[in-house]
């Protein structure tokens, strides 16, 4: 049983949200970070960027960390720190960099 705002962090349901969570704040943040290098200069103009679908998963990863924050909100504040912390280290953007990868266009060579 779910208990509002209490929810056992071994509950199945927040662990799966979690992972969920990983994998779209993984592509959310690289995302992130193409969109500020293509603003920056940094990368091509030229460039390809993601799919439309991934603001759909941005969307998604809100939602995710909403839900947490009503089944467990201590455990959703600490993953959301975490978040926060890995986003700044470049390990969410590898993370997103290598699970996107099959879905970036590829730019043809001239």
């Amino acid at each position: 049983m779910y208990t509002i705002f209490a929810t056992a962090i071994s509950s199945p349901t927040i662990l799966m949200l979690t992972i969920l969570y990983a994998i779209t704040s993984s592509i959310t943040v690289f995302d992130k970070r193409l969109i500020q290098a293509k603003r920056d200069g940094t990368l091509p103009p030229d460039e390809p960027m993601l799919p439309w679908w991934v603001g759909i998963i941005a969307w998604a990863d809100w939602g995710i960390i909403l839900t947490l924050l009503i089944l467990n909100w201590k455990f959703a504040l600490l993953l959301f720190l975490v978040k926060f912390i890995l986003s700044v280290l470049p390990v969410l953007e590898i993370a997103g960099n290598i699970i996107m990868r099959p879905f970036r266009p590829k730019i043809k060579p001239n």
